[in-house]
């Protein structure tokens, strides 16, 4: 097993260099960075992850969606729901540094980035992962902290794959949108990984998931009442959002196609036009009955 060696303060904003002592050669180190207060979704996912034998989840960050409508601490919000989650699954032994509250560069564009708690410790493990292997920094909302740590040490380029939730692919014209919620959040933060050569980007587009979709009254009723998480799930759920009938779970879906690859397809695209021509990996179809069942299966009912 391996093993990690940090120190916390209360507010978890103190993180000594993350040192693997021990690698094991059957798990993957994951980072999630998330905007955990916008949506439901990014709750399952840190469950469903935090599940998975096959990944380790080394820390656990907290991201903005800084936009006209939002409240004006989302870092905060998001925050306490990632300590929430940990507390729950007595996992609170993982770091769970808070991400930047503003976007990269400017409203105008740029690429100054945002020096966070959250982008030094993605630094800090980067730079630890042993010759050959990656660190795997899956980003379920705006891309600005992992953006930020690239441009901040872009010797870390090499050591790191970036999965992200986001944008618009259509694989049967070979066109891009990026007017959607977690690009739009920080469009030079995305801008900024496409154009930069030698990342390697697996983005899971929006509309490759409008059929993964769960109903609410089914859901409470399978979670209530079965765990202490799943209690904490439906909670959240009836909380967040009561007045939906049905919902798509989008972030669950990102980490369920990187347990599960045999269960999703993906394919090698170029980037937007507008962008430094590269390829990257863009998924283009999930089995949605499949992945439901793993979520049932994994959450014990």
């Amino acid at each position: 097993m391996r093993r990690r060696t940090f120190l916390r303060t209360a507010s978890f904003l103190s993180v000594v260099p993350f040192v693997p002592l021990t690698w094991s050669r059957t798990t993957r180190p994951m980072l999630i960075d998330a905007d955990t207060a916008n949506e439901i979704d990014d709750l399952f996912a840190i469950v469903r992850a935090l599940r998975a034998p096959m990944f380790d989840v080394v820390a656990v960050s907290s991201a903005q969606w800084n936009h006209r409508l939002s409240p004006p601490n989302t870092v905060e919000l998001s925050q306490e729901l990632n300590e929430d989650i940990l507390r729950i699954m007595g996992r609170d032994d993982i770091p769970m540094p808070r991400g930047a509250e503003m976007i990269m560069g400017k409203p105008w564009g740029g690429e100054e980035p945002r020096n966070s708690p959250a982008a030094r410790l993605m630094i800090r493990m980067a730079q630890a992962m042993p010759d050959g292997e990656r660190l795997d920094i899956v980003t379920l909302g705006a891309a600005t902290n992992v953006a930020s740590a690239i441009k901040m040490a872009p010797e870390i380029i090499g050591k790191i794959r970036c999965h992200h939730l986001g944008g618009r692919y259509f694989p049967d014209r070979d066109v891009w949108d990026k007017d959607e919620f977690n690009l739009r959040n920080d469009l030079n933060a995305i801008n900024y990984l496409f154009n930069t050569e030698g990342v390697e980007i697996h983005l899971m587009p929006i509309n490759t998931l409008f059929d993964f979709k769960v109903r609410l009254d089914e859901s409470i009723e399978r979670l209530t009442g079965t765990s202490a998480i799943n209690d904490y799930l439906a909670a959240k759920w009836l909380s967040h959002d009561p007045s939906s009938a049905e919902r798509i779970l989008w972030d669950l879906a990102l980490i369920q196609a990187m347990i599960h690859p045999d269960k999703a397809t993906t394919q090698r695209v170029m980037t937007p036009p507008e962008n430094t021509q590269r390829e990257i990996t863009v998924y283009t179809k999930i089995d949605e009955a499949a992945f439901l069942a793993d979520l049932w299966e994994t959450l014990g009912v």
